[in-house]
Parts: C-alpha cells; structure tokens; sequence
C-alpha cells in the first residue's frame, strides 16, 4: 500500500530531522489525488507515534514555553481546522504547499535573510506561533514554519528537536480528536497499523541514521528535498503532469 510506503519514508525522516511525516507525507499523497481528510487519517497516527516516542526520550519545553504554545498556537489551529472542515472549505492548498516549501528553502539558503527572519521570530513570538497554527489547521503544513520557528528560537540542536517533537505532538493530537469528532467515517483500525509502523522505523533509524550521519551531509540533502517538493507542487499547479498523480 502506497500510504504505508509513505509512512516508512518519512518517518524515517523525522526520526532525525524532527519533521517528516506531516511536512513531506500531506503534499506527497494530495499530489496523489487524496482528499485532505484522508491525507490526514493517515499521516497523523503516524507522526503522533514518532512524536510521541521522541517526547519520551527527550526533554519537555519549560512550563512557560507550553502554555504560550497551547494559546497562541494550539487555539487557532482547532479553530481553523474545524471550520474547514465544518465548512468544507475548498483551499488551494497545492499552492500553500508550494509557497511553504518554497519559502523554506529561501530561507536555508540566504543568510541574509535568515538573520532578519531570526530577528522577527524573536521580536514577534506570539504572532508566529499563531500563524503556525492556523496555517497547520487548514494546510498540515505548518511543520516547515515551526522548524524556522524554534530553529530560529534555540541554540542547541537538541533542543530544538525537542521543541519540534513537542509540538507534533500536539498537532496530532488535537487534529485527531477533531477528525473523530467531526470526520468519524475516516477513522478506523488502520489508524492504529499506521501508530506501529511509525513508531517501529523511529526504534530502528533512532539509533541508526542519527547518530551515524553528518549534519552538514544531511542539512544539504533536507534543503534539497525540499527544494524538489517545492517545484514539483508548482508543476503540478501549471498543469504539466496531466492527471498522473491521479488515483
């Protein structure tokens, strides 16, 4: 099954990167041609269960730092997810997926404009964390902002992935209880196969891939990853690959 594929491969992905299943897994299969309530019936176990064990083998955010995130960002995400959901709205979210990637990769790229962007994130805290979650409750892209977001925060590396794995699993989380809520027809025991799988590929490339690759190695190969992601949306936006991606 391809939904299983994908899990595997970006689990993998966020077993060192911190994002992965939600981040590359949501464009990839609505590229596919799944529906959005689908997508997220699917890459949401899985990333709860990666989330879930990271959490568990690293270290919580301050007290503070959570009841900021649970305001400020947590809030409008439930809000924005479960309007479109209620109101079915019809987002172009193949063009909020390529603007995001593409951002993202601009951002990596250019010192410049990484530092200002440091400065930002820095100065309007609040505001970020908000447009995070409202950006994540109707696209399931916010991972990337939340990356530049607490990349752009923090110092440590580790730390940053522990704020990144924090907050993923409060994405999913709430995401999942408003899919049973409003959405009960897309929940079923597949959910707990796609918890497993993400959870067993964390236990292997944990120790596998983390601690065996170089981060510059793996830095390059993430931007470009990205970067490829970001081209394909918008070719698939100008129509060029016709109805291949249809399922």
């Amino acid at each position: 099954m391809i939904e299983i594929l994908i899990i595997i491969l970006f689990a993998a992905m966020q077993s060192v990167f911190g994002i992965g299943i939600l981040f590359f897994g949501t464009p990839t299969l609505i590229l596919l041609g799944y529906p959005f309530v689908e997508t997220l019936a699917v890459v949401l176990p899985a990333s709860l269960a990666v989330s879930l064990l990271q959490v568990v083998r690293g270290t919580l955010p301050k007290l503070r730092w959570r009841r900021r995130f649970t305001v400020y960002c947590i809030t409008p995400l439930s809000l924005m997810l479960g309007a479109s959901l209620w109101w079915q709205w019809q987002v172009e979210l193949e063009l909020i997926i390529a603007c995001t990637l593409f951002l993202y990769v601009l951002i990596r790229i250019s010192p410049n404009l990484h530092t200002h962007l440091r400065e930002f994130v820095r100065q309007h805290k609040k505001l970020w964390l908000a447009v995070i979650g409202a950006i994540h409750g109707v696209s399931n892209l916010g991972g990337g902002l939340l990356a530049i977001f607490a990349s752009n925060s923090f110092d440590d590396k580790i730390v940053i992935r522990d704020h990144i794995a924090f907050c993923y699993l409060c994405f999913a989380g709430i995401q999942l209880s408003v899919l049973a809520v409003m959405t009960p027809y897309v929940i079923n025991w597949m959910q707990f196969v796609y918890a497993a799988i993400g959870g067993a590929v964390f236990m292997v490339c944990e120790h596998k891939i983390f601690h065996s690759i170089s981060l510059s190695a793996f830095d390059r190969a993430f931007t470009i990853i990205i970067g490829s992601y970001s081209v394909l949306v918008f070719l698939k936006l100008l129509g060029v690959f016709g109805t291949v991606f249809s399922v």
